[in-house]
């Protein structure tokens, strides 16, 4: 920025060589707006466009094809993750430690199981599946939470941490998350008592909680303008953008929304009976449409059919018309979801509970692959097919949770993968050893993907 300020993001523009900050508090590019007139702004760090007449990014088809095409090249903004590795200084350091414990190939350092407090199968699997995200590992052992000695007793970032060490302590007793449970009690009246909770509520309910410990913590952007994201570790992770083009049958005329979101709920069966696109998908403060599947159960059906249908255009009827700002008024149209930003960690929650008169559980087999291509179903990707990158969208699963028995009484478990290359099954306390075949055919309804190649923009 050429003003004195802290960046936060900068943009600038051809025309004058300007180059200023914009922010959701205070940004010198509205000064030089207010001053100059000058309407569109280049954002330096991802190569978006700003409107300030609009006051919000636009997409350009052009532009978009260029940056993404320079993305591809891998010039130092790419990377496959790799997780850390002491440098040459550190590791005599580390030798000296009394506390150094080395893991080789094979160890079950890591592996620990969670006690059961009354019906929290739900936490324990959301936690589990947590605690062995490579990414979210490195945050919150890093040491760059950071806590007062009063705020540590109520913060659930500070147990998040302790949760990690645990795991990692070399311990093989299960742990008792006791207080992380009467943390979320008291911060999450929603999720109190004894109740038999759903995992993927819980999930969501969750990151929502650190979300706000990270926000308060940092003082960083909490995301309540779409022209600024939240920058807490929480949304870099877990939060993508998902793009609603709404189109007027009358006029062709296309607006478009779009919205964060935490993970994405996919239909396990088309809705009537029929194929057409689902309607749903979980934004920040957990909205998402109700399906109506077909009365019976269809067969197996694979995770890329229900994405398919997920991003395929959906005719809204007469009895849901859109309000065109073209015509005026409210006409019929077709919907249109698609993935304008892939998260580093993608959670694809399964919709096996179908709420209608009486409330059932769909229980299909769901085919997934453990390495997951997103590519087809991003924005840039559905409007212009020839120009799929690939890298962006690879993914590879490293946690699946499971609801076993029926909607009335189930119970939740979940598979693991641990160190990159064994998987485990975790039953609350219990681990066990499994083949990737059993984590194949078990009954997803949860799934955690984890990016392979990792942009750095």
């Amino acid at each position: 920025c050429m003003e004195t300020c802290i960046l936060e993001a900068v943009v600038s523009t051809q025309s004058t060589g300007y180059f200023a900050c914009h922010s959701s508090t205070s940004s010198h590019v509205n000064l030089h707006y207010a001053a100059t007139n000058h309407k569109v702004y280049m954002d330096l760090s991802k190569g978006h466009l700003l409107c300030m007449k609009c006051e919000m990014f636009v997409y350009c088809a052009e532009l978009e094809l260029i940056r993404m095409g320079s993305q591809s090249e891998k010039a130092g903004r790419v990377a496959a993750f790799e997780e850390w590795e002491p440098s040459i200084p550190e590791i005599p350091l580390l030798t000296r430690s009394s506390k150094r414990r080395r893991i080789k190939s094979g160890s079950t350092v890591g592996l620990r199981g969670l006690t059961n407090l009354g019906s929290t199968c739900f936490m324990s699997c959301v936690l589990q599946s947590l605690l062995h995200t490579p990414v979210l590992r490195e945050f919150f052992l890093s040491e760059q939470h950071h806590c007062s000695q009063e705020e540590r007793k109520n913060c659930l970032a500070c147990e998040m941490v302790w949760l990690f060490q645990e795991m990692l302590s070399g311990k093989k007793n299960p742990i008792s998350p006791h207080k992380m449970l009467h943390l979320v009690w008291t911060q999450a009246r929603a999720l109190a008592g004894y109740d038999q909770q759903d995992a993927h509520e819980f999930f969501i309910n969750y990151l929502d909680l650190l979300h706000h410990h990270l926000v308060k913590e940092h003082g960083v952007s909490n995301g309540t303008s779409s022209r600024a994201p939240c920058t807490c570790a929480i949304h870099q992770i877990f939060t993508g953008r998902l793009q609603s083009d709404l189109t007027c049958h009358t006029c062709r005329h296309t607006s478009e929304t779009v919205d964060p979101f935490w993970d994405v709920s996919v239909d396990l069966v088309a809705s009537d009976g029929t194929d057409k696109a689902s309607d749903s998908a979980s934004v920040c403060s957990s909205l998402s449409a109700e399906s109506d599947p077909s009365e019976e159960d269809a067969g197996t059906v694979t995770l890329e059919e229900c994405l398919d249908r997920f991003t395929r255009p959906e005719r809204l009827g007469a009895e849901a018309k859109i309000r065109c700002s073209n015509c005026g008024i409210a006409q019929e149209g077709t919907k249109r979801l698609s993935l304008k930003r892939v998260p580093i960690v993608v959670c694809i929650h399964v919709k096996r509970f179908r709420h209608s008169k009486k409330t059932r559980k769909l229980s299909n087999p769901l085919e997934f692959p453990f390495e997951l291509d997103l590519s087809p179903y991003l924005t840039s990707s559905i409007r212009n097919p020839k120009q799929i990158t690939e890298e962006v969208g690879l993914y590879r699963l490293f946690a699946v949770v499971n609801h076993m028995g029926t909607y009335d009484s189930g119970h939740y478990i979940n598979y693991v993968l641990h160190a990159g290359e064994q998987w485990f099954r975790c039953d609350d306390t219990y681990l066990t050893s499994v083949p990737k075949e059993t984590v194949k055919n078990s009954e997803a309804y949860m799934l955690f993907y984890q990016k392979k190649v990792i942009e750095y923009l």
